[in-house]
């Protein structure tokens, strides 16, 4: 299922695009003078692969929190504990989590392709760094190489990364914003920090967050998408695209959005907590390029989508409904069936011919 949780970080006054030497009680912000964290925020951590955009983060680590079996679908709540208040800062959404062990080659691959070595040299142009280090810059590279790689710990679609211009102070009542490792949170719990936010701040991201968090998945990921990860046979990227599209989350699910108007293929509902992307040629019978074809998609409610992944209904390719005769005239009365689809968008057409043959219950 998906993992939400609330994790503090190192506070900044610099809005996150380079340290800014604020005071640090404990860690490794105490121990070098500033946070892998406060480059969160920066130009430099956006990952391009091809027309695809990421954003890579850190946060420190999260001990056995299942990271891998949440793969994709964890949301983490950033959080900077200042000068006696408690302030949201960034939210992540359906990130990967890069901390295991396996996964150095990942973020090593990451940390050259951002050409993030030379971020030292805004670390070490803050006093408080140089300090730290006797002003040993020999001694403060030979530290900054070795911890170089968790900089990008964590990779999530650039469309659900939001680093807020103004953090939201939060009620300390709603989230435990002292605890030193991380606070898993329920659905209840996120949707009072997402109230928290002022309407003011309530753009897109907001609403893309909100719709991933309603819609988000209820079971781990596959163990085969776990294994892929792990293994490095695919990079990272191309996993959480893969992860994305199979749970119609991400450029999928978007593109969807996007096609349908934010509405149901066939009623025109527009409640998209209850709106799912279902893949018409299925899964499991799709190539990598098809599973990310938003041709090879409808945005269909919850109840269509299940009779449709069952082949109980299926369209033709100008989108008159076919109904199995497995469903009774009650039922289909009571569902209101047969209805066709709204409209058909270019190339979806050979896709419905082969549900309709392939999938379609006759």
């Amino acid at each position: 299922m998906a993992l939400f949780v609330q994790k503090p970080v190192f506070w900044n006054t610099n809005n996150y695009v380079a340290p800014s030497g604020a005071f640090a009680t404990s860690g490794y912000p105490k121990e070098n003078g500033y946070g892998h964290e406060e480059w969160n925020n920066s130009p430099r951590l956006l990952l391009r692969r091809g027309a695809e955009r990421f954003r890579v983060f850190h946060t420190e680590g999260f001990g056995t929190a299942p990271l891998i079996d949440n793969a994709g679908q964890t949301f983490v709540f950033m959080t900077a504990a200042h000068n006696g208040i408690l302030q949201l800062v960034g939210i992540a959404g359906n990130a990967v989590g890069l901390f295991d062990e396996r996964l150095q080659a990942q973020r090593e691959e990451i940390v050259q392709k951002l050409a993030l070595n030379d971020l030292w040299e805004e670390a070490w142009s803050v006093t408080k760094v140089r300090r730290i280090h006797e002003d040993d810059r020999h001694h403060f590279l030979k530290n900054w190489k070795q911890h170089l790689h968790w900089i990008p710990n964590w990779v999530c679609p650039d469309d659900y990364f939001w680093w807020f211009d103004e953090p939201v102070t939060l009620d300390p009542n709603i989230v435990a914003g002292k605890q030193k490792s991380y606070t898993e949170l329920d659905l209840a719990l996120v949707g009072r920090i997402m109230d928290a936010i002022p309407q003011e701040q309530r753009g897109d991201k907001w609403v893309r967050l909100m719709d991933a968090i309603q819609c988000a998945p209820t079971e781990p990921v596959a163990a085969s998408e776990r294994d892929e990860l792990l293994e490095g046979t695919e990079h990272v990227t191309e996993v959480m695209a893969q992860i994305q599209a199979r749970r119609g989350r991400g450029k999928f699910r978007q593109d969807l959005l996007e096609v349908w108007g934010s509405a149901c293929a066939v009623t025109g509902l527009a409640c998209t907590e209850v709106l799912r992307a279902s893949h018409i040629k299925p899964w499991a019978e799709s190539t990598a390029k098809e599973r990310l074809d938003s041709s090879n998609g409808l945005l269909l409610a919850a109840n269509l989508d299940a009779l449709f992944y069952r082949g109980l209904i299926s369209f033709d390719s100008r989108g008159q409904m076919f109904v199995s005769k497995r469903l009774c005239e009650a039922s289909c009365a009571a569902l209101g069936l047969p209805r066709g689809l709204r409209f058909v968008p270019d190339g979806v057409g050979d896709y419905l011919d082969y549900h309709r043959e392939q999938v379609f219950q006759h």
